[in-house]
């Protein structure tokens, strides 16, 4: 009578704990039937605040890369051959690019910053701009400070330069992404700053 005792109640501690795991109980994070947060953080760690923003001066991580918007001005008007759109006027935006791997990474194309007229959840659904490809007069003073080329980081490394974009004229904050792969996923990263 005592070994069906115990048995009985083994098998009632074993249900008990079985009913305590809930439905998702033995399962990794990702494949919890619970739904996880897209996230800007580096590792893309759920529950992270999707919505971060970053601004002038903040560096902003992702991939061992950190990203710095050093400072943003309007471009003189002499700056390419072509007219900005109407309702739209040149930008430089000054980034510094530093990696804060332990490995040599590559910085960033200019083609993966993106200056952001209307945001949607991924690149493809937003209207958007990379850094314009118009020529530079050569009569630009900081001309050779421009970011063209992508070039190898050793760890702790740095580089820089600016880019140039067309920005919306009729609004003072402007939305950045930037995307280390492809644009049909959520960036990587978002800045938000004002534009007098």
């Amino acid at each position: 009578m005592k070994k069906a005792l115990i048995i009985f109640l083994s098998m009632v501690l074993i249900f008990a704990l079985a009913a305590c795991g809930g439905d998702g109980g033995g399962k990794a994070p990702a494949e919890s039937s619970a739904p996880t947060e897209s996230s800007n953080t580096p590792s893309g760690e759920a529950g992270a605040d999707e919505n971060k923003y970053y601004g002038i001066g903040e560096a902003a991580e992702a991939n061992g890369l950190s990203i710095t918007i050093d400072k943003v001005e309007v471009a003189a008007p002499n700056t390419t051959l072509e007219k900005a759109k109407d309702g739209f006027a040149y930008v430089k935006v000054w980034f510094t690019f530093k990696n804060t791997s332990d490995e040599t990474i590559e910085s960033p194309k200019a083609k993966a910053l993106y200056m952001v007229y209307k945001e949607g959840p991924t690149g493809d659904d937003c209207d958007m701009t990379s850094e314009e490809n118009s020529q530079v007069m050569l009569e630009v003073a900081d001309r050779d400070e421009r970011y063209m080329s992508r070039v190898d980081l050793a760890p702790g490394e740095s580089t820089g330069g600016w880019m140039i974009y067309q920005r919306q004229t009729d609004k003072n904050e402007v939305t950045m992404h930037y995307y280390s792969k492809f644009i049909n996923v959520p960036p990587d990263l978002v800045f938000q700053f004002a534009v007098e």
